[in-house]
């Protein structure tokens, strides 16, 4: 499954494991704006923890990251755990750092989440906004470079390049979509599939001879 935007939805989560369950899905893939870890009595990291205690079946979650996370948290969850790939922020569920790769059921996925906020001025830096939702010069370098040598079938970002045509008037001032099409133009690998979230849509596009898939939001997925 690739899962669009939940932003904290805890009942999403749990719905959406029932369906991985009951169709023999153990691989979630989420593209974004989670909300897990966003304040200390967070719900959806309540649910991960009451799943592995209880020992109920369910699948293994994996996410690139938005703008709306605590990146202040999930940075230092980092730090402590010591990961350049994967940090747990609940049991069975992980935050893929980006510019990583994963092989999941058999296929290369790299990830690469974040993006600028289009509300950002409406939030308070460090309590309901972090600045390192926006990618830096060196993550991009990284995905750039790991793209090259891993060449992976998959990505995973949260936003999408700008050959993706969205009526959103930030698009192109904002550096994460111009610098996710350069990577696109000129990496040597094409990929296969590229999943995002980010603009709440259930929609497929075909460019740069790319399959691209807009995951939808709070509770929506597609298969593959």
């Amino acid at each position: 499954f690739y899962v669009g935007d939940i932003h904290g939805r805890v009942d999403d989560v749990a719905a959406i494991d029932r369906a991985a369950i009951a169709e023999g899905v153990n691989i979630v893939v989420q593209v974004g704006d989670f909300g897990t870890l966003w304040s200390s009595n967070c719900p959806i990291a309540k649910y991960f923890e009451k799943r592995e205690r209880q020992g109920r079946p369910g699948p293994t979650w994996y996410t690139c990251g938005g703008n709306h996370e605590n990146w202040g948290k999930w940075l230092e969850l980092q730090a402590a755990q010591g990961s350049d790939k994967t940090v747990e922020l609940a049991p069975g569920c992980f935050y893929v750092v980006r510019g990583s790769t994963l092989d999941l059921d058999g296929k290369s996925h790299i990830f690469f989440g974040g993006t600028e906020s289009t509300d950002m001025l409406m939030r308070r830096e460090g309590v309901s906004w972090w600045p390192e939702e926006t990618p830096t010069r060196q993550e991009f370098e990284k995905f750039f470079e790991e793209m090259e040598e891993a060449r992976p079938e998959v990505v995973i970002t949260h936003d999408a390049p700008l050959c993706i045509k969205i009526d959103r008037l930030d698009r192109d001032t904002n550096p994460t979509p111009r610098n996710l099409q350069n990577v696109l133009d000129y990496c040597d690998h094409t990929p296969v599939s590229w999943y995002f979230g980010h603009h709440h849509m259930l929609q497929s596009w075909e460019a740069n001879e790319v399959k691209f898939q807009c995951c939808g939001l709070h509770g929506q997925f597609v298969r593959a």
